[in-house]
């Protein structure tokens, strides 16, 4: 057994070793754990697993003598419209003022850009500024964007058109920040610009459509060796019911409800950025769920349980400053350095923005950390920041704002 493993057997987590399915056929079995409240969400999950309540179920005075701010409680939030006027402001200014270019940058920092700005970012090209996701859909050259013609599908017609039978693959290059790092990263983050399904992108073997990646990404899901299906789930829930199933590759029948199965017995302190991007994942899907109107049950009912205890563990380890846990959901956590502040925080308040309920979105701690995100912003609007934290970090304020500022337009 190797490390990752151990750490999430001893965790109460699933996780496929050699010649086992990655997804789970049956109900998951419950395992015995003692039924107290722990501080870490992963240990949390164990508890789950094994019957426990949710830390959403236990008594308030518990929680309340378990909170562990460090130092001073964070200061009462400013107005809730002031906090928006902010936000807007700390938006404006990074997409005005930090402009990327394909000289500089390469696709990794570009498609972050666009998860957080959509279809209004620009970029700078040798060819002048820009639109990038229209520079990107006509194929225009960025260093680590890599689309190639996939597999040929069925249309329903004999139609020999390939921009209508033929799949999309995109390169994969993980660590290097440069192409793409996860499986189906790209289209997830372009789903930021509501493409329809029969938008056409540019490949290096000539054009295909949107719907044709769509059934190239559920086709190669056995590829995915990885089992990291966060992007892929994000890729498909814009376009797909979440009781979409399909047949795959190697001749198994998939679903919507198996890939978020597999991201909830997936998720361990080794997850991408603490886990944040499984989580932001599995909200998305539930939410998808929720806005058609289905039963929440089962894994679904899993997820919703998770998802909870998600938001109250980052609360609960949320510094006295504002910022969230440099340790994400693990443990409390605290660092010096502002990118790292920006980082952690911006993806937390990412996934809340994602995740939470009306009631969680308006605690008045979310708005804290929204204002105390701004400030860093604000802070180092003049220094180069790394492209992963900072664009997390809009994104998290642009989601925030849209829900805060759709809230206070009901009420």
């Amino acid at each position: 057994m190797n490390a990752l493993n151990l750490l999430v057997s001893s965790r109460g987590f699933g996780l496929a070793g050699e010649g086992q399915t990655p997804f789970r056929t049956e109900p998951r079995p419950r395992r015995s754990a003692r039924c107290t409240k722990s501080k870490s969400l992963f240990a949390t999950i164990a508890l789950l697993l094994a019957g426990c309540p949710a830390v959403s179920q236990i008594d308030p005075q518990q929680r309340a003598a378990e909170t562990i701010f460090t130092g001073s409680e964070p200061s009462a939030p400013a107005n809730v419209d002031s906090t928006i006027k902010r936000i807007d402001a700390v938006l404006k200014d990074n997409l005005d003022n930090r402009l990327l270019s394909t000289d500089v940058q390469a696709a990794w920092q570009i498609l972050h850009g666009v998860l957080a700005y959509g279809p209004d970012l620009r970029i700078k090209t040798s060819a002048g500024e820009v639109v990038a996701i229209d520079y990107l859909l006509q194929g225009g050259q960025i260093s680590g964007f890599v689309l190639h013609s996939g597999d040929r599908f069925e249309s329903g017609s004999d139609s020999n058109d390939l921009t209508l039978t033929r799949g999309i693959r995109s390169e994969l290059d993980p660590g290097e920040k440069h192409g793409q790092g996860h499986r189906d990263q790209w289209l997830a983050y372009m789903t930021s610009c509501n493409l329809p399904v029969d938008q056409v992108i540019q490949t290096l073997d000539g054009p295909r459509r949107v719907e044709m990646w769509l059934r190239q990404i559920e086709w190669d899901v056995p590829l995915n060796f990885e089992r990291e299906f966060s992007w892929t789930l994000m890729s498909l829930v814009p376009y797909r019911k979440s009781s979409h199933r399909w047949e795959a590759r190697d001749g198994n029948q998939y679903s919507i409800e198996t890939l978020l199965q597999s991201e909830l017995d997936r998720l361990s302190p080794d997850s991408a950025c603490g886990g944040s991007h499984r989580l932001t994942a599995i909200a998305r899907t539930l939410q998808k769920r929720r806005d058609e109107g289905q039963v929440i049950s089962g894994v679904w009912a899993d997820a919703d349980a998770l998802l909870a205890n998600a938001i109250d563990t980052s609360l609960d380890f949320q510094n006295a400053d504002g910022t969230f846990s440099s340790n994400y959901f693990e443990r409390a956590g605290w660092s010096l350095d502002l990118s790292t502040q920006i980082g952690t925080t911006g993806h937390t308040l990412e996934f809340i923005a994602a995740a939470a309920s009306q009631d969680r979105l308006t605690d008045p701690r979310v708005q804290v950390a929204a204002n105390k995100l701004c400030e860093l912003l604000e802070q180092t609007k003049d220094i180069d920041l790394e492209c992963g934290a900072l664009y997390h970090a809009l994104s998290g304020l642009r989601l925030y704002r849209d829900r805060l500022s759709s809230i206070t337009a009901s009420s």
